[in-house]
């Protein structure tokens, strides 16, 4: 069998549909061209525009015949290959139609949802979307065998992301969500939290988006440089965690990459209370 969509007909799951591609085409590089694939699967031109309304665009016939994908102009390569990505899934994806008008505009922030169990139909269609990219770019399996090291470490994501040709942001929650032990991911700005990536099997992060991080936490004694990561330290579970959510850990522990410009990554790795 050969790559068409013909033989992606039908297939609903973000996950599954991102495999199944990767079935057909097995020998895909770690930084295959997404411009190429795209071309392969009807999208007739792909275009990067002026514009400061939307992030990436997808414009399509109404049945779905071809699609015509716009990303904003000075978006990053690798930033961009994920936004490419993102509005394949939308234009792959049987049940996936724009709520308003004839066109998907997605945000920075739609780029972001992960929550795939949204109730709202156009924040989980973006949700869906993002998982499709991210598993079609960087499949679990795929980090798995890449990776040198079983043990949790950001040093491990930034060589990936420059391997799988994807930002550090995105392969950082891949990362999480493909690596064997419980792993969570925190991204900060300026000292405050601005994202966080929880898998199901990591206990709840007792602080909210917007909040100014633990005073406690080894992120926010930090003396870095841009591009400097610390150690995978212990830290008190209470730190992250509240009283609650440390009953369920022995142990857990924090590394922190400083990136540029007051950005900052933190990784989580929570060693689970064994309940045998």
């Amino acid at each position: 069998m050969t790559l068409s969509r013909i033989e992606l007909d039908g297939i609903g799951s973000p996950s599954a549909l991102a495999a199944r591609i990767h079935d057909l085409d097995p020998g895909l590089p770690l930084d295959f061209s997404i411009e190429a694939l795209c071309h392969r699967l009807d999208i007739h031109e792909i275009a990067d525009q002026p514009v400061s309304s939307f992030a990436a665009m997808l414009l399509m016939h109404p049945d779905k015949a071809w699609g015509s994908i716009i990303v904003a102009e000075g978006t990053s390569l690798r930033r961009r290959r994920f936004s490419i990505g993102h509005e394949l899934g939308h234009f792959l994806m049987p049940s996936h139609r724009p709520c308003r008008g004839a066109a998907f505009n997605c945000s920075q922030t739609d780029l972001r949802l992960d929550n795939t169990r949204e109730a709202d139909r156009g924040r989980k269609m973006e949700a869906e979307a993002n998982r499709f990219a991210a598993q079609l770019l960087m499949p679990p399996k795929r980090i798995r065998a890449s990776l040198r090291s079983r043990q949790p470490d950001l040093a491990e994501i930034v060589r990936l992301a420059g391997e799988f040709d994807v930002s550090k942001a995105a392969m950082a929650r891949s990362y999480v969500d493909a690596h064997r032990e419980t792993l969570a991911l925190i991204i900060a700005h300026e000292g405050r939290i601005k994202q966080a990536h929880r898998p199901d099997d990591f206990p709840w992060i007792d602080h909210r988006i917007g909040e100014v991080l633990p005073q406690d936490s080894i992120t926010a004694s930090h003396t870095l440089l841009p591009g400097q990561i610390t150690p995978m330290e212990e830290c008190d579970p209470e730190t992250w965690l509240g009283s609650g959510g440390a009953r369920k850990v022995e142990v857990l522990s924090e590394q922190l990459l400083v990136q540029k410009d007051g950005w900052a990554m933190i990784l989580l790795h929570a060693e689970p209370v064994d309940r045998d």
